[in-house]
């Protein structure tokens, strides 16, 4: 059986795992966990496409896995000394074949659980009754025992006994295998067993989470004795599920320690996290396997300064890498769409967070203090709540404003500012709050095509621009180079031309472009 694992793990280790991912349950522990002060909301998490870049790091078996990967993405570091400690592991990992495929053996045996009936057993309060409990020991444990001892011994009429007996725990077991997540007490048990697995592997690199598995698997002994029983019911495919149904296995340990799973739910929760933790470095490592010298360690500063080198983003393949410095305040974009911009301020941003979760970054250099990130780049309006796409701006716009108030320097990129609203109002709002962002402990990109507000920044703004050609034969065609400067190009008029726009509507947009310029 290890050997028919370790030619899945080694393959999948070599490649990017494709598999059908469904965020709404990898979420839910992240959902339910505990959050920290410079967690990534959920517009900066859509905005950076980070549920793309979650798949393309993503190499977990288990579960728990899952659940901590997001987890570790959506909660940045501010340390640097844990950081380090964690990147050294990714490393180690990533060296050690043995202890890597150790440790991947117990998570492809721990699976997943595919319907998160741990998570929900665990979110949703247990339900908590030792009549029950002694009730279903008679009906599941002594009544089917006497019966069948009775028929074997005495007179086999008192199989009918036996098979009245069954009819009522089947009912019993149909209605209630929903309510007390039966399924959440397996995989409950599964994952003490991995976590038994993990803390009986020989190797210093992992002492910490050795220790800390034992000392929690300690607090829950009782709770994984009464639940081992559950583990033969799975065997050979859950072929014996027939017993647990005729004997009341799931619904007895349910009911026997649901008392003690409530008491100990934080540990339980800490005891999954910590066993998807080690996977998840595990998915990394894999993932910086593939990516051979295209990674460097990032240096942390206490200047509020960005400065990366020839960074790319993760998910463009042959991406073209760019080179930026970003003093205390920041710079303003400009050029046509699909020139470049967006996917540049999500290159800084996914490789920020990457650098503060993971201690590595796609770059050939890459220094800047611990940042908060809050973006401001695809907010949506949500018609079903009656809000309109200018409140949705406002809002987000505020996020960033708010994070000031922090101790930590903010990492704010801003799509296309208060596009939703008239040209005078934006323009207006536009320059004051980005005055009042700038003059924070900021490192703030602003993507705009506004030429009026250009104008206004100017005293306190650098500005970089993205550039392309427009040929009347071949069309659009870009460099995805960022330049110093502002855009002067005028080719969304020319791309009309290429599409076959009438002569007179291009020539005329020409001419009304320069008087509104003048």
């Amino acid at each position: 059986m290890i050997n028919k694992f370790l030619h899945s793990i080694r393959s999948d280790y070599n490649k990017d795992v494709d598999k059908k991912r469904d965020f709404n349950k990898i979420k839910k522990f992240f959902d339910i966990h505990k959050k920290h002060e410079y967690t990534l909301d959920n517009q900066t998490w859509e905005d950076l496409d980070m549920n793309k870049v979650y798949e393309k790091l993503d190499r977990a078996y288990s579960s728990p896995g899952e659940a901590a990967l997001y987890t570790m993405l959506r909660n940045p570091l501010m340390n640097e000394e844990e950081l380090k400690v964690r990147g050294k592991l990714i490393e180690t990992l990533k060296d050690d074949n043995n202890l890597r495929e150790s440790l991947q053996c117990i998570f492809f045996e721990l699976n997943s659980d595919l319907k998160n009936s741990f998570l929900d057993m665990i979110e949703n309060n247990l339900i908590i009754n030792r009549a029950k409990y002694f009730v279903y020991t008679v009906l599941g444990r002594i009544l089917p025992v006497a019966a069948i001892l009775l028929a074997i011994f005495v007179n086999v009429k008192f199989m009918l006994v036996l098979f009245g007996i069954c009819s009522i725990n089947m009912l019993i077991n149909s209605s209630e295998v929903k309510a007390i997540k039966s399924n959440g007490i397996f995989y409950l048990q599964r994952n003490i067993k991995a976590a038994k697995k993990i803390a009986s592997i020989n190797s210093k690199d992992i002492i910490y989470y050795k220790d800390k598995i034992s000392t929690m698997l300690k607090s829950v002994k009782d709770i994984d004795r009464s639940t081992r029983q559950i583990g033969f019911v799975n065997m050979w495919g859950g072929m014996f599920e027939f017993v647990s149904v005729i004997f009341l296995f799931e619904e007895s340990a349910y009911y026997s320690i649901s008392d003690r799973i409530k008491e100990e739910k934080e540990v339980l929760m800490d005891l999954y996290y910590t066993v998807g933790e080690l996977e998840a470095l595990i998915s990394i490592a894999g993932y910086k396997h593939i990516l051979g010298e295209q990674y460097v360690k990032p240096k942390f500063i206490k200047q509020v300064s960005l400065n990366i080198k020839d960074g790319i983003h993760p998910l463009i393949d042959k991406a073209v890498a760019n080179t930026i410095g970003i003093g205390n305040g920041g710079i303003v974009l400009t050029g046509t769409n699909m020139a470049g911009k967006s996917t540049f301020l999500r290159m800084l941003g996914v490789n920020i967070i990457l650098a503060q979760c993971f201690d590595f970054v796609l770059a050939k250099k890459y220094e800047a203090p611990f940042l908060n990130i809050v973006t401001s780049i695809s907010p949506n309006d949500d018609l079903t709540k009656g809000k309109s796409f200018y409140m949705a701006e406002a809002e987000s716009i505020l996020r960033i404003i708010t994070a000031l108030e922090k101790d930590a320097p903010v990492f704010c990129p801003i799509d296309e500012i208060f596009r939703g609203t008239n040209p005078i109002e934006r323009i207006a709002m536009s320059a004051e709050i980005l005055t009042y962002i700038n003059n924070g402990k900021t490192i703030s990109i602003v993507a705009t095509h506004d030429r009026e507000l250009v104008n206004i920044l100017k005293a306190n703004f650098e500005f970089y621009y993205f550039s392309e050609k427009v040929d009347t034969k071949k069309g659009l065609s870009f460099d995805y180079k960022i330049k110093k400067g502002v855009s002067q190009t005028r080719n969304a008029i020319k791309l009309l031309e290429y599409m076959g726009y009438p002569k007179q509507i291009v020539e005329k947009s020409f001419i009304r472009a320069e008087n509104i310029g003048k």
